[in-house]
This record gives structure tokens, sequence and C-alpha cells, in this order.
């Protein structure tokens, strides 16, 4: 009994000095002296897309870190947890009196304290209303018509990264990957092992949005897609090496051939003011940027702050190069309420596409049942993505990253709630789709001193919503009062009332190329909208409505 009240006791006492501790990044100078094989580094299909966008093979961030500075670092730091090549950096915990001593050796660059923490939170029958979900999280993007063409995510590897994967390794609706051998390899950074399948099942849901089934209907959209899982979190411990784990997992994707990074983490409010929220603080949204620059469609969800004091999103969803993905109510047809807002700090739009927030996934322990989340809209357009990027091998990233937003239902409007709305698979598959004009479904009335909209008679849909405004220059956003109650979960309905094409979009975007105002507004009445030109000078005006847009310049 005494052994094992001190080995308790030991374990406490351990713990309580690393939480002591302080957590580090410490960038080195250079890489001198140091050997690289890039054939023994990368797998083939990374050699393949850097080759595909000419990024060259022997790149300096690819380079391994000088293992004589490790060495020397090891004399003044307790523990080094993790190194990056790209940033050629190494994670340590440090006594803070060593600090000093650390930023004069002459190899090191810079000593940067971490941040670090996560925003991401969130039966087999199921009800007539969850098979109407279940059905309409993939119809609501066109998915079918990828499913028909047999576009399945075939050739397309994706990682995804989160917290853990409980028991996806026996579970009935992700049991093709594994016969299948899908699953390419797994790393689990916390416990430095392949064992991924333990601790939470939030990536074993993400998963299944993305190319999980029940009774052979798809859950997600990339059915015969190649995935790498990487565990970057350790649950009831410290967890200032978040951060760094996730950094660590995006060069592990790179290096094992990832297309696509898939990635409901996200840092907030405990690591960073939102005016840090522009791309280039933090050191994960850096490296999501480098993993797009090395030719990897990066997508991360925007996070679920809508309702909280933060409001906006995370990093590295703030990341220029990052696809982030908002969260769209079903039910109401609009961003619904705990999905965080753009724009960056710097004014970039975010987030850039939605999809639904409220889908069917898969745990071990509820099985097929309904959840909520930019956890799990974000791994459904990840499985859009990799269709797309199956239907045109020979796009780029970045190209891919540009369609996707181009296929947004609401495109080219946008705000800071939908992005361009629910990319589309008619906008890949349908040669016609580019050049067709839409029927004007609104007359625009204008004068000396006003612009006014009215509906068509033959396109008028009452929606019996509430209308309401969002000022984006102010930070005032009533539209979530436009929603209904979260918790109305579809095992109570039979039936979705997407009325996502039933409403009016109006912006105005200011010299600067940002939005001042946008306003989504319930079609009650055919006259919907009537401004003065005065207010608006030198700014342009966008209204959508029903697959038809307007844009006019003052």
């Amino acid at each position: 009994m005494n052994r094992y009240t001190t080995t308790l006791f030991l374990v406490l006492i351990t713990n309580l000095s690393i939480l002591s501790q302080n957590k580090y990044w410490i960038f080195l100078n250079d890489k001198n002296n140091v050997e690289y094989d890039y054939e023994a580094y990368l797998d083939q299909k990374a050699v393949d897309r850097r080759i595909k966008i000419d990024y060259p093979l022997n790149d300096y961030t690819d380079l391994p870190i000088n293992k004589d500075y490790v060495k020397g670092l090891n004399q003044y730091v307790i523990n080094i947890t993790g190194s990056s090549r790209w940033f050629n950096a190494v994670a340590c915990y440090v006594e803070e009196d060593n600090i000093p001593i650390i930023e004069k050796l002459p190899y090191v660059k810079e000593v940067q304290k971490m941040h670090y923490q996560q925003i991401m939170t969130s039966y087999d029958s199921i009800s007539i209303g969850e098979k109407s979900l279940l059905k309409g999280q993939l119809e609501s993007l066109e998915g079918d018509l990828f499913t028909q063409s047999n576009i399945t995510g075939k050739g397309i590897r994706i990682c995804v990264i989160d917290g853990g994967f409980k028991k996806a390794d026996i579970s009935k609706p992700l049991e093709h990957l594994f016969t299948n051998n899908q699953i390419v390899k797994t790393w689990n950074f916390n416990g430095n092992n392949p064992n991924v399948y333990t601790s939470i099942s939030h990536g074993t849901t993400v998963l299944s949005c993305i190319a999980g089934k029940h009774n052979n209907q798809p859950m997600g959209l990339a059915q015969d897609a190649e995935f790498l899982l990487a565990k970057t979190e350790k649950l009831m411990v410290d967890n200032k090496s978040e951060e760094e784990d996730w950094l660590m997992a995006v060069e592990w994707a790179d290096a094992n051939g990832a297309d696509i990074i898939n990635s409901s983490l996200g840092y907030t409010s405990d690591e960073y003011f939102k005016e840090q929220m522009d791309g280039k603080t933090s050191i994960i949204a850096r490296a999501a940027n480098l993993a797009a620059k090395k030719g990897i469609l990066v997508m991360i969800s925007a996070g679920n702050s809508g309702t909280s004091e933060w409001k906006y999103i995370g990093t590295p969803a703030d990341a220029d190069s990052v696809f982030a993905v908002g969260a769209l109510n079903p039910w109401t047809g609009i961003h619904t309420a705990f999905s965080s807002y753009g724009p960056t700090s710097d004014k970039r739009l975010k987030p850039n596409a939605i999809a639904y927030g409220h889908v069917m996934g898969y745990s071990y322990k509820n099985g097929v049942h309904e959840t909520q989340g930019t956890s799990f809209s974000c791994p459904i357009l990840a499985g859009f993505a990799a269709c797309v990027m199956q239907k045109y091998p020979k796009m780029t990233n970045m190209e891919v990253f540009e369609s996707l937003e181009k296929s947004g239902h609401l495109y080219p409007y946008f705000d800071y709630a939908h992005g361009y709305g629910l990319p589309k698979a008619s906008y890949f598959l349908n040669d016609e789709y580019f050049s067709a004009l839409y029927n004007s479904t609104f007359d625009v009335i204008e004068d000396e001193y006003s612009i006014s909209i009215k509906i068509k008679d033959e396109y008028f849909s009452p929606t019996h919503h509430f209308s309401k405004k969002t000022h984006a220059k102010s930070g005032i956003n009533n539209i979530n009062n436009y929603h209904i109650n979260n918790n109305s979960y579809s095992s109570r309905l039979t039936s979705l009332n997407d009325l996502s094409g039933e409403l009016f979009y109006f912006h105005i975007e200011n010299s600067e190329g940002y939005l001042d105002q946008y306003e989504v507004i319930a079609v009650n009445n055919l006259d919907i909208l009537s401004i003065s030109k005065k207010d608006y000078k030198n700014k342009i005006l966008r209204f959508y409505y029903k697959n038809y847009w307007y844009e006019k310049k003052l």
C-alpha cells in the first residue's frame, strides 16, 4: 500500500514540476553540415506532388536539424519534446534562468514562448429525420452527383489531424478503410508510437464524415481515399505541446504524401489576442501556409466560438492559404449559431465556404448519431475536395482552393458568416455550368438618389423568417437570432427545411476590399430592400437571390 502511495506521490510531484516550467520554441540559425536524402525522407506521393507544382526536392525547409546543435541545447533545457525541420526549431521545456544563456549560443536565432489550447469540442437504427439529415449533408453539396459518376476520392491521400480515433479500427462504418488497406500510416505524437485508436473518438467521428458509410449509404464522399491519421492531443495533462504536435503532424503529413490535410483543431483566447488572428503570428498558421506552398490543400474548421465573447475564427484557420470551413444550419439555410465568424484581423475573407454543421457521424460509444460542430462541416468538405482532385488530377492545391470558392452557391457574393456558401458538385461535372446564365429573380429599380430591389412575382416564396442584419464593421451580429434552437435535433423532425436558396443576401464592399456590412433578409415581401446612394459612394453593392446575383459600384 505504501509503495503505491509513494509512486502516486512521485508521479504528482513530477507532473507539478513539469507544469512549473515554461515551454519554448528555440529557432536555430542554420543547417550547416547536415546531410539530406529526399528519397529516404519523402514518400513517392510527396515527391510527385512537389514535381507537379515545380517545388524543389532539396528545399532548405526539408533539411534535418543539425544534431550537434540539439546536443548542445540538451545542456540547458529540461526536455526536448519535438522538432521542426520546416522552421529549423526545437520544442522544449526550459527553466526561465537558462533563457538568457540559450539566447547567446552562437547557433540560436531566437527563443520564443509557446502558445497552446483547443477550441473544438462538441443510435445503428436511426430515425426518419436522421436518415433525412444523413442524406442531406452530402446532397446539399450535390455530392450524389460525384457518387453517381463513381468519383470517390480514389488516389487522393488525406491526413486527419485530431485528438484521437478511439476504436476506429474496429468500427463498422469505417471497416472498408481497414479491409482495403486505405489507412496508409498512423502516428501518435503524444505517445511517440503508431497507436492512434485511443483517447477520444472525436477523430473517429471526423473520419466518418469524410469516408464513413451506414448501411451502404455514404456518410462522406471520399470512400476510396487513402488516409494518414495523426493524434496530436492528450487529455487531462498540460496541453502546452498541442501546437507543437500539430506542427510536427503537418510536417509528417507532407513527408508521407498527403494531398489534403483536415483538422478540426484551433487555438484562440487562452493564447492569443484577436488582433493576432492575422495568419502570420502563430507558428501553426505559418506552418499551414508552408504546407500549402508545398502543394497540400489545408482545410481547417472555422471554430465554434460564434456565441462566445471571442466570436471569431481561431488559428490556423486565419492563415491566408488555409481553406476555412464554417457551419450551416440545415433547417434554416443560414449560418448556425455556434460557428465562428470572419474576417481575419487584417480583414481577409473567412470562412471560405460552409457545409452542414449538424450532421450524422459515428463514434464507438453512440454509434451512428447526430452531432454538431464545425469539426464536422470541415471533413464533409474535405471529402468533397478529394473528389475534385480525383476528377481534375492536374489541378494544383491552390487551383482546387479557388475552384471550391467559385463553386459556392452564393458566389461571387460572400460574407463573413457563409463565405461563398455551399460548394456544388455540378460546377465540376457540368460543362455548361461555366457559361450558364440564370434568370433574373429580382428587379433593380434605380434613380438619382436610391436603389431598390423588388422580387419578381414568379420567384416569390415567403420564408416566414424574421429578418436580421449583420454589420461587419461594428461587429454587431444579430444573425444568431435568426436561427431555430440548435437543440431541435432531426430525431424529432421528419424532413429538413433547407432554406438556403430562399433567402436574399446583400453586402457592401468598401474600397479596401472588405465588407462594411452584410445582411441576410427573409423574403416575406416583394419589396425587399431600398438604400440611399449617398451613403455608399465609391463602394460595391452585391445582391443575391435564387442563383441570380447583381453587382453595382456607386
